[in-house]
């Protein structure tokens, strides 16, 4: 479910979760209020133990509801730890970023890090509910925004509404509004990765490595993984010069940066591999694709 509402902070009947940046925008305060710190660092196991102990010392039982308000990385950590905190609590997602309202806070994935693998431990656990609220984003600078219209960029490949929504100049609303249910439906189709939603995935295994590598915004390293993989469906004959050049083209406002051999590496930990073999879903089809290394870096270094 999710609901497009103005969201109030004070969550009487729950406990909040949050980041210290997030807190201190809003003054999120209170004994229910756990703050973590901002970024993927929260997304460890340490922070994920921490959560689960103040659960405890809470008192928090299955039938009580915990509140997570930031980005992806606050969604991602406090997910996981709902998801295993005495088999499974009451969540409800409150995104303040643009890729949290658009993708990461919808359709039950979480996730942390471990030994510089991005989302190596997770569970899929599904949010009684999405509060998207837009007024979190006034307070977002420009690289922020720029990573959310990343994700975006993803969106206007898989679905023609969101393109010509974008292309016409809809308003963001109407926009974060069309992802957010699109990814929804395609979620509620199949929430368990072993079909349509593996599309969503798209940009993300060069994006991943990239992210790691660099320390960019989720969204920018998705569209630089746009950019790389869309040149390796066209380069395999999965897809137009044609195709390729128009989005490849569309990805010019971002920053785009050189694709290195210690990034391509990184890949053999992704979560779409298959004995040995780097998973990618590639243009046009979005289907999936597995390829050797040593062929993966031929094609594109």
């Amino acid at each position: 479910m999710i609901t497009f509402q103005k969201f109030q902070p004070s969550c009487r009947d729950a406990l909040v979760v949050t980041d210290e940046h997030i807190a201190r925008l809003y003054d999120i305060v209170g004994d229910n209020v756990f703050l973590l710190p901002r970024g993927e660092r929260a997304k460890s196991f340490a922070f994920v133990e921490a959560l689960c102990r103040w659960f405890i010392a809470k008192r928090l039982d299955p039938s009580g509801k915990v509140v997570a308000v930031g980005g992806g990385s606050v969604g991602d950590t406090v997910g996981f730890a709902c998801s295993v905190y005495k088999r499974g609590v009451s969540l409800l997602q409150v995104p303040t970023t643009l890729v949290a309202m658009v993708d990461s806070s919808i359709g039950g994935k979480t996730a942390i890090d471990l030994d510089n693998v991005k989302n190596a431990v997770g569970s899929y656990f599904f949010s009684y509910d999405v509060v998207i609220d837009t007024d979190f984003l006034r307070t977002l600078d420009d690289i922020q925004m720029a990573s959310g219209r990343g994700e975006i960029l993803k969106y206007r490949m898989l679905d023609e509404e969101i393109n010509r929504l974008v292309s016409t100049g809809a308003d963001l609303d109407t926009v974060i509004a069309r992802c957010a249910h699109y990814k929804q439906s395609v979620c509620d189709e199949d929430p368990f990765c072993k079909g349509k939603r593996n599309a969503l995935n798209f940009g993300h295994t060069v994006g991943h490595a990239m992210e790691l590598s660099l320390g960019i915004p989720h969204g920018v390293a998705v569209v630089n993984g746009i950019r790389y993989e869309t040149a390796l469906a066209a380069k395999l004959g999965l897809c137009t010069e044609q195709y390729a050049e128009f989005w490849q083209g569309e990805t010019n406002g971002f920053d785009i940066y050189p694709l290195t051999e210690q990034m391509l590496e990184l890949t053999v930990q992704d979560k779409k591999n298959v004995e040995g073999a780097v998973g990618f879903v590639l243009p046009t089809s979005f289907e999936k694709v597995l390829l050797p290394l040593d062929k993966l870096k031929k094609l594109l270094l």
